[in-house]
């Protein structure tokens, strides 16, 4: 991680290490600026990044110290300050594939506070609106996996919670098509990687909604 974060200091001199001696946390704080497409600055957003002992199999916790964007989920912030940056799975995924700091930054952290330049400027965020919590899971299973049939969600997480074996060649048991491992295994396969644990409360979400 030490080396990731002296890359970074040399690639953003607005940036400083702040905090190194706190336990398992390295914390760095800076402006992040704002440019639009003709490199016209939009804004500055005083920020703190917080990296824990689990680099880089984490995601850095990111809070907006200048007050700029209105505390409200609306904004995708707490009353604290600290950022939503993305959907909850989503960042999921990017934590167990692994981060690289600078790559996070460029890719995640700066995306985030433009799209809100981007929505103060034009009422909306670029690339669509998001959901939080139990909306946010359903909407991610809706638009990145597309899942929509509650009652065919509930059996490919239990599926996947319990690590069911079935023949890849064999008729599908689950939807009914020719062979498994066309049909459902991938999408058995995409589950997983978010745990059991996370599997767990996105089943218990969904089958309270089948029952409604």
């Amino acid at each position: 991680m030490d080396k990731h974060i002296k890359e970074f200091l040399e690639l953003y001199h607005n940036f400083r290490l702040v905090d190194s001696n706190r336990k398992h946390i390295a914390t760095l704080q800076g402006t992040i600026t704002i440019v639009d497409e003709n490199n016209q600055i939009w804004s500055d957003y005083d920020i703190r990044i917080e990296i824990s002992h689990a680099y880089p199999y984490t995601i850095p916790s990111i809070y907006e110290e200048s007050k700029l964007i209105e505390r409200d989920w609306e904004f995708h912030i707490s009353k604290e300050g600290k950022c939503c940056l993305d959907i909850h799975h989503s960042m999921l995924l990017k934590r167990r594939k692994g981060i690289s700091l600078i790559n996070f930054y460029q890719n995640v952290i700066y995306p985030f506070f433009a799209n809100h330049q981007y929505k103060v400027n034009e009422g909306s965020y670029a690339n669509g609106e998001y959901k939080h919590f139990e909306k946010g899971i359903i909407q991610y299973y809706e638009e990145e996996l597309d899942l929509t049939d509650r009652d065919y969600i509930l059996k490919l997480i239990d599926s996947a919670i319990l690590g069911t074996k079935y023949a890849r060649n064999n008729t599908c048991t689950i939807c009914g098509s020719p062979k498994f491992k066309k049909c459902c295994l991938p999408k058995i396969n995409k589950l997983t990687l978010f745990g059991k644990d996370q599997l767990k409360t996105d089943y218990g979400i969904f089958a309270s909604l089948s029952i409604n």
